[in-house]
């Protein structure tokens, strides 16, 4: 073996490599070396006989291979009948469609030239052309079955315009009663009845000066002023004005929506709605007073609002879903006071 191995080496240092190295080997003359001879020529016999073996299945391979191409390439005989069948049957069926085609334009043609009547059948839902004309007592019923839907389709269109109608017209007056059953109006202090009794036109137009009759025994003239706020355009501030027709003072601020709220000498706080705002159900603790030029006039005597404390010790209070800011209320406050004393 290690003879084996040397000429192997040897073998590939000189660029031999591919040969076999067992046929050169040399072997001593004794009885192992014959067995080993003997076996190495019987492996030597089958490798030879496994390569004829690789050759021919090789070679078998590649026929099958080719006959497979072959095969693939042309169609048999059953498949070429098939294909054939196909074909004569799509002709036939494109003959049955120019056909069917050459009738239905034929009929198209003779529908635009005669009228067809158009009649119910026995079975439910279908219909079925009559080989007879139209006659004229059917004409005119088809006419009138057009004219109802057509009225019917009218009537459709014309109830809910004629309900829009009535609701902003006659009907104005009974729609808007039931909304006002489901939406009252805020309860008010009846207004106290006065009845004039003199008036000066001389006197100054800008003072509400009115004279009533007092209800007791002896009617009594008596002078009632009341008195005006003057508008500001200011908004959120508290400010000290002067009524318009009275010598007293007052501090009021204006909300973003027009409103005020009002604190003189000799009332309480005061909240003055601008009407045009949504009327909307008033808190508790506004009493209303009276109406004057586009306000309602509410007296605060209890609860949010009505104490000088509940604006000093917040940033703004919160009356009729409208927002009054405190900011310079202490200044006007104190100013107030030394005007009302």
């Amino acid at each position: 073996m290690m003879q084996l191995v040397g000429l192997a080496y040897e073998k590939i240092l000189s660029g031999h490599g591919h040969e076999e190295a067992v046929q050169v080997v040399y072997l001593k003359s004794n009885d192992q070396a014959a067995i080993w001879k003997k076996k190495c020529q019987q492996l030597e016999d089958q490798n030879q006989d496994l390569q004829r073996r690789n050759d021919l299945l090789e070679k078998k391979l590649k026929t099958a291979r080719e006959q497979q191409k072959t095969q693939q390439q042309e169609p048999t005989d059953a498949e070429a009948r098939q294909q054939q069948m196909l074909d004569e049957d799509m002709q036939a069926l494109r003959r049955e469609n120019r056909r069917l085609q050459f009738q239905i334009d034929a009929l198209r043609r003779e529908k635009t030239s005669t009228k067809i009547a158009v009649v119910k059948s026995e079975i439910p839902g279908q219909l079925v052309v009559a080989s007879r004309k139209l006659t004229p007592a059917v004409t005119g019923q088809i006419k009138a079955i057009g004219r109802s839907r057509y009225w019917g389709r009218l009537a459709m269109l014309g109830i809910p315009i004629a309900l829009v109608w009535l609701a902003m017209g006659p009907g104005k007056e009974p729609l808007m009663s039931v909304w006002n059953s489901f939406n009252p109006e805020p309860q008010r202090v009846s207004k106290p009845a006065m009845r004039l009794l003199h008036h000066d036109t001389t006197q100054n137009q800008s003072s509400n000066t009115v004279q009533v009759a007092l209800p007791v025994e002896g009617a009594v003239d008596k002078e009632i002023i009341v008195p005006r706020i003057k508008l500001s355009s200011d908004v959120g501030i508290w400010q000290v004005s002067k009524f318009e027709n009275t010598p007293n003072y007052y501090i009021s601020v204006r909300s973003e929506k027009g409103s005020y709220v009002i604190k003189s000498c000799g009332s309480d706080f005061q909240y003055y709605k601008n009407t045009l705002l949504r009327s909307g159900r008033m808190a508790a603790n506004l009493i209303y007073s009276r109406d004057e030029r586009h306000f309602e006039i509410y007296d605060i005597p209890y609860g949010n609002g009505s104490f000088a404390h509940n604006w000093a010790k917040s940033k703004s209070l919160l009356i009729n879903n409208e927002y009054f800011p405190n900011k310079n209320f202490s200044n006007s406050f104190s100013a107030l006071q030394q005007y009302c004393q």
